[in-house]
């Protein structure tokens, strides 16, 4: 549950973001993300089913009770997890072999990227 206090401040420090995005998610729960996460550097950026764009940095989930006020998350923790997929880049070097008198070694040439996708680990 959020505090009674200035939740906006609240949400801001756990998301750590000034700036805080707020996603409808089903009809009952609402989902807070750095609105500028996009922006900086990304190791990696999670996909919200039915959500057009990719979001980027902390997420928090929260419950929206019947009149859109904040409550208790309803979902269980699995269900919350199939709702996400984290993107994320995997560089795959490519080696050239060398071959100087009668000496054999590779070196890095260059790195290829490959995108991998997966859904979020519950950890118990």
């Amino acid at each position: 549950m959020l505090p009674a206090g200035n939740r906006t401040e609240y949400i801001r420090k756990l998301v750590r973001a000034s700036k805080v995005a707020v996603i409808g998610i089903e009809d009952a729960h609402l989902l807070y993300t750095d609105n500028n996460g996009l922006i900086d550097g990304l190791s990696s950026v999670t996909d919200l089913k039915g959500h057009s764009s990719p979001l980027a940095g902390n997420l928090l989930i929260v419950g929206r009770d019947e009149s859109g006020a904040a409550a208790s998350v309803s979902a269980g923790i699995d269900d919350v997890a199939s709702w996400f997929t984290i993107i994320r880049p995997v560089f795959l070097p490519v080696f050239e072999t060398l071959r100087e008198s009668q000496t054999l070694g590779t070196r890095v040439i260059r790195l290829d990227v490959r995108i991998e996708r997966s859904i979020p680990n519950v950890i118990r």
